[in-house]
């Protein structure tokens, strides 16, 4: 009898991620935002007990609060760490605020670059990297700045980054460990080619020959993987388009169960001892109906037959806003959408239904989408189902960024200054004596903001800055950020052209007025919004401001247009971005609600 032919199988259960992820380990955990986050093996992290962990994450947030809230995490890496419209993770500013455990933050893109050369096997990457930045300050023993041996041109030199363990969520894989990726990825194929173990949970494991029905589907191959896991439902709460949306509802309670004071006895009283348990606790299968629909939601908006001049003449700073924002796209501009901000998502979305109807937008993974309606549930379905194609965030990046064809990313941030600097990092906070009264000095380091993600390259490499500010005050637009996230360098048209960049100005849309500089610190006011006078914007600004004795209004929104914006955003889900935290959270459940109902 001759030796039987067999096929090995990589697949095992959560249990089995103690033999590959050990206590003090370098962890890797793929997903970006709040999308196909490997959230089951997060659980079963906790469960198991596994801690002193270096963990790291691209865009994070939920991922890096339930370790860090259990105590899993020794020392953390990251680039931005965020539950977006619910705000800061709590666990996460108390850790750095209190500099309870290691903290090395390193730019977005950097830490792409930092993968593939590990990827590639070399010691460092080179790139266009971060100038002007104090991330890149702070951590001397990851950058260097080289010259170009060809060229002589200044570059930005990242070492190569080296996980002991990836761990992504992905859509299928067979038994053999060949990976399906067709939903929102981050760097989840870098991650796991840069690692010396790679897990990944998947929604389905089909046969080898289904899954060769869809090539272009398969990502990740079974060379690079050592540990399959079936794992439905395994990104949530976080998402996995198309199989299910973010389940928003338990997420609003994992923000209030895991405050620093009450997250022992939440994990203890939500995780359960499996999978099963935790769903029984979390909504079952009544909750993952719901989820399944919301993902099939994805309603496209059709362009408008031709459009029409007659303006508004009631409006508010929002129609404002979302039109004035508009209106900084030109036709044929390459837009990239960053994480779900309502105001700027509606901005695109209008642009390409009016003025721009040719622009090249880039959302989510979603690659040239048609104009979609918004949802919190739903724009992540909606904006990836209307999509011509898929991209990773590396492959944007890669195909955008650094090759210096991309012209626009509007940022927000919690500062900007007048040199155009923004801040994304620390906010400063007085200084307390012991009677509890402000001392008149101030800690630099006080609040911790979520980081600045690839704000602190893309924000220079794109053709225009576009900055975007519901509030418009001295807060925000200070005389000199205390944090450098990020700076637009080589400001003049001259500068950048001599550096290989596409030369444009800066513009902010705010509240208040739309502004712009095209010199280092010389800021001109374009036009003053409907009822406001040179002296609001002044007052309410930290810098000196040129405003012109005969500034125009700025251009009203036309009837078409707020017709239009209702239609992207029938919920007003945009108008939040105008209220204070307090107020935003006392909103949100209720429409969070409604839209679960709509389908439930």
């Amino acid at each position: 009898m001759g030796q039987r032919v067999e096929i090995k199988s990589k697949v095992g259960t959560l249990a089995d991620i103690g033999n590959i992820i050990r206590p003090g380990d370098f962890v890797a955990i793929g997903g970006g935002w709040s999308c196909n986050k490997p959230m089951a093996v997060v659980r079963e992290i906790i469960r198991q007990k596994i801690d002193k962990l270096k963990v790291m994450s691209i865009v994070g947030g939920w991922e890096m609060e339930w370790l860090l809230a259990a105590g899993c995490v020794d020392h953390l890496v990251f680039s931005f760490l965020s539950l977006e419209f619910f705000g800061l993770p709590a666990n996460f500013r108390h850790v750095a605020e209190k500099q309870l455990i290691k903290l090395t933050e390193i730019e977005g893109c950097s830490m792409i670059k930092g993968l593939e050369a590990a990827r590639f096997g070399l010691p460092f990457a080179q790139f266009m990297g971060p100038k002007g930045s104090d991330i890149v300050k702070e951590a001397p023993e990851l950058y260097k700045t080289i010259d170009c041996p060809f060229t002589g041109k200044e570059l930005t030199a990242i070492q190569a980054i080296v996980p002991d363990v990836a761990v992504i969520h992905a859509q299928r894989a067979d038994e053999q460990g060949n990976i399906q990726i067709f939903g929102t990825s981050a760097s989840d194929v870098d991650m796991a080619m840069a690692a010396k173990k790679v897990i990944v949970t998947v929604e389905e494991i089909v046969s080898g020959d289904e899954l060769r029905k869809n090539k272009s589907a398969t990502k990740l191959f079974r060379t690079d993987v050592d540990l399959v896991i079936h794992c439905p439902f395994g990104a949530s709460p976080c998402s996995s388009i198309p199989y299910y949306s973010a389940h928003l509802l338990q997420m609003m309670q994992d923000v209030q169960g895991l405050q620093p004071k009450t997250a022992k006895e939440y994990i203890a009283a939500t995780l359960g001892s499996n999978e099963a348990e935790y769903w029984s606790k979390v909504g079952g299968e009544a909750a993952k109906q719901t989820l399944s629909a919301l993902a099939k939601v994805t309603q496209r908006v059709d362009y408008p037959v031709q459009l029409l001049a007659e303006k508004a003449k009631e409006f508010d700073a929002a129609d404002q806003m979302v039109t004035s924002l508009a209106r900084t796209i030109d036709d044929d501009d390459s837009i990239v959408l960053g994480s779900f901000t309502p105001l700027a998502y509606a901005a695109y979305n209008l642009a390409k239904l009016t003025t721009a109807p040719n622009a090249f937008m880039v959302g989510y993974s979603g690659v040239d989408p048609y104009p979609f309606q918004m949802g919190f549930h739903t724009s992540e379905a909606a904006c990836i189902g209307n999509s011509a194609g898929l991209w990773s965030m590396t492959e944007c990046i890669e195909a955008l960024h650094f090759r210096g064809t991309g012209d626009v990313e509007a940022v927000s941030s919690a500062q900007l200054d007048a040199n155009g600097d923004i801040n994304i990092s620390w906010l400063p906070l007085p200084v307390k004596g012991a009677d509890g009264n402000p001392t008149g000095e101030w800690n630099t380091r006080g609040l911790r903001l979520p980081g600045g993600a690839g704000a602190p390259v893309v924000f220079g490499l794109h053709r225009k800055s576009v900055a975007y500010f519901p509030n418009h005050s001295k807060q925000v637009f200070v005389p000199k950020v205390n944090y450098i996230t990020g700076t637009r360098v080589y400001l003049t048209d001259a500068e950048r052209l001599e550096q290989g960049l596409q030369p444009g100005p800066m513009i902010v849309v705010t509240n208040l007025c739309v502004m712009e500089m095209r010199e280092r610190g010389r800021w001109k006011v374009v036009s003053l919004h409907q009822g406001v006078k040179p002296e609001d914007v002044i007052a309410n600004t930290g810098f000196p401001l040129e405003i012109a004795a005969d500034c125009p209004v700025t251009e009203a929104p036309t009837l078409q247009e707020q017709e239009l914006i209702r239609v992207i955003d029938p919920k007003g889900i945009r108008l939040l971005d105008f209220l204070s935290g307090k107020e935003r959270a006392a909103k949100l459940p209720a429409i969070l609600q409604e839209e679960w109902n709509s389908v439930a």
